[in-house]
């Protein structure tokens, strides 16, 4: 039997039509709670879905964010990428046409680009986004995207993150990784066969195992003896010199007081420590512009000038080879 190419079935523009071709089958973000791999859906949420039993999901702040912002992403996407895109319309798999792909743009094969590819786009808050950047993708987006190659055949994909806050963007090039694009259609094929078609509901706990590439962001994750020990030992002096300045506190306050209460300004402590603690003069601030305009035109600065409140100064001198301590 020949194999059929994958077809387009609906249109961006006909919402209905599309969220009803999204039941009709299995989608990206379907795969990954299929798989166990999604924490926002499970296997048995996807299955109420597919047979008709599912809740009308109520759009979320999130969601609308990702809906309003995604072809700003793509914009941007575009613009420092240098990459031609093109939307598409939703699609069936080639040999199971239950399995279909709503991936967000085409990535043309024009210019540098030399095959043509898929790009799913995401627009996290920060949160999300601060992980993603210093950890890498996380499992459910990246089975999302093998997902979309499986169903368009394409060798190669790009999953871009955009945060508007403060206007990031970040994207990873993933190509396609056989092995797990063949474990996950073999799970799909299996779920519909054993629980949407009989409408038999999928257990709670998730048997499939896969091995999911790791995608790393801008943290390289090492955890060695050596590192962890000299991490340990950072953040221990980090606490002692938050202790250090606490006890320096104590003592500064407890010698000011010492000396308001004698009326003195200086002391020496034989063999360990002078101590200055007096009145400095109050601050005055020009600008060197002000300065100039001001003597060019004969005006008497002195006349003007607004001075600060004095501050007194504390200024201990520790004396060399004294004793150390009482």
């Amino acid at each position: 039997m020949a194999k059929k190419s994958a077809a387009p079935v609906a249109s961006y523009r006909d919402r209905d039509d599309w969220l009803e071709m999204r039941r009709s089958g299995i989608g990206g973000s379907d795969a990954s709670a299929i798989l166990g791999v999604n924490p926002y859906s499970t296997p048995r949420d996807v299955w109420l879905d597919k047979v008709g039993k599912g809740v009308d999901v109520e759009v979320t702040a999130p969601m609308k964010r990702g809906i309003y912002l995604e072809p700003i992403a793509a914009d941007v996407y575009a613009e420092e990428t240098g990459r031609t895109l093109r939307r598409q319309p939703l699609v069936r798999h080639k040999e199971h046409e239950f399995i279909i792909g709503n991936a967000d743009r085409q990535i043309l094969a024009v210019g540098d680009v030399t095959a043509t590819g898929v790009l799913e786009i995401k627009c996290p808050g920060l949160y999300t986004m601060s992980n993603v950047r210093a950890h890498g993708l996380p499992d459910y987006m990246i089975v999302q995207l093998m997902h979309y190659l499986a169903v368009y055949g394409y060798e190669w994909g790009s999953f871009g993150l955009f945060n508007a806050e403060n206007w990031k963007l970040v994207h990873f090039d993933l190509e396609a990784d056989k092995d797990l694009i063949e474990q996950i259609i073999e799970a799909e094929v299996k779920f519909w066969e054993d629980h949407v078609i009989p409408q038999i509901e999928p257990p709670v706990d998730v048997e499939v195992e896969i091995e999911v590439p790791e995608v790393e962001g801008e943290l390289t994750v090492i955890d060695d003896p050596e590192w962890r020990k000299a991490a340990y030992d950072l953040r221990d002096a980090r606490e002692l010199k938050k202790a250090a300045t606490g006890l320096e506190d104590q003592a500064k306050d407890k010698l000011k007081g010492l000396m308001d209460a004698q009326k003195v300004t200086a002391i020496e402590i034989p063999d360990l420590v002078r101590i200055k603690y007096s009145l400095g003069k109050p601050s005055t601030s020009w600008k060197n512009t002000a300065i100039k305009l001001a003597k060019h035109a004969g005006v008497k600065i002195d006349d003007f000038v607004v001075r600060g409140k004095a501050s007194k100064g504390f200024y201990p001198y520790f004396l060399k080879g004294g004793p150390s301590d009482v």
